[in-house]
């Protein structure tokens, strides 16, 4: 499948909404983190997601702990993409996937 992104909003009929985005980038996925800012910013396609602290020049205990967890999340979710693309034919990290057309 080809990488895309979107964006789905839902609104329940009490008028709650949500807002989901969905990520599934390729080489054009544009990655930035703001120094002096505590700011990361990942786009690709037309959804674009800003993560901050809730004060970006002050990041507060609670902020820094967030932003331990987002580490340590993104580095499992690199382990686990690592994982099925050697699960899935690759004969070593970061060796492509042959295709079998």
């Amino acid at each position: 499948m080809d990488a895309y992104s979107y964006t789905t909003v839902n609104v329940d009929p009490d008028g709650t909404a949500s807002v989901d985005v969905t990520l599934r980038p390729d080489e054009r996925v544009s990655l930035l983190c703001m120094r002096d800012r505590g700011q990361l910013v990942i786009s690709h396609a037309q959804a674009h997601v800003t993560i901050t602290p809730t004060n970006p020049t002050a990041p507060t205990a609670e902020d820094l702990a967030v932003a331990r967890k987002l580490a340590e999340l993104f580095a499992r979710y690199a382990a686990e993409v690592e994982r099925l693309h050697v699960l899935n034919g690759a004969s070593a990290p970061g060796a492509p996937v042959d295709s079998a057309t």
